[in-house]
């Protein structure tokens, strides 16, 4: 059988791939189902065995933690959404979006008209501040746009995921 140059390069990158497989497989000296896995790691002592997106097991002071640090961005965010000197000519985001109504975070990123590209919820928040309520932007990713995106999350919660969906 001939294979085409592009072939056997393919080909050479799937055997690569395996065998590389196979070695983080034996050097660890364990073929154990995901639980199997689970209980015989070794950092597994102390772990409330909370099964979640992030990895199989969350430790108890982790999980603590997150519960907290999302309470106070959610705090912050409530916080900023009535702010009415977030921006400069005294409306605030709750003006538009009472208890951040309509905001729809479960259907980003999507396309918005207003700014002609997909953009994610920060920069849309971004564009809400700049343009309506006529403040500064906020840097993408700072705890300000961060906190304001956990309290529209907090106050959506239970919407279906729709990425992309269109929304008002």
């Amino acid at each position: 059988m001939d294979i085409n140059p592009a072939g056997r390069i393919m080909m050479n990158k799937i055997i690569v791939l395996f065998l590389f497989f196979v070695a983080v497989i034996v050097a660890d000296g364990t073929l154990l189902s995901g639980e199997e896995a689970v209980q015989h790691h070794p950092s597994a002592s102390g772990l409330e065995g909370r099964k979640d997106a992030q990895g199989p097991v969350h430790r108890a002071d982790l999980a603590r933690k997150e519960k907290r640090s999302f309470a106070a961005a959610v705090a912050l965010g409530e916080k900023l959404w009535f702010d009415r000197t977030l921006g400069a000519n005294g409306m605030s985001c709750n003006i538009c979006h009472p208890d951040a109504a309509a905001t729809h975070p479960e259907t980003f990123p999507k396309f918005k008209s207003q700014m002609g590209a997909v953009v994610s919820a920060q920069q849309f928040i971004n564009w809400c501040i700049v343009i309506p309520l006529q403040g500064k932007e906020f840097h993408l990713g700072s705890s300000e746009l961060t906190a304001l995106e956990a309290y529209m999350v907090s106050q959506n919660r239970g919407e279906a995921l729709e990425p992309g969906y269109p929304s008002p």
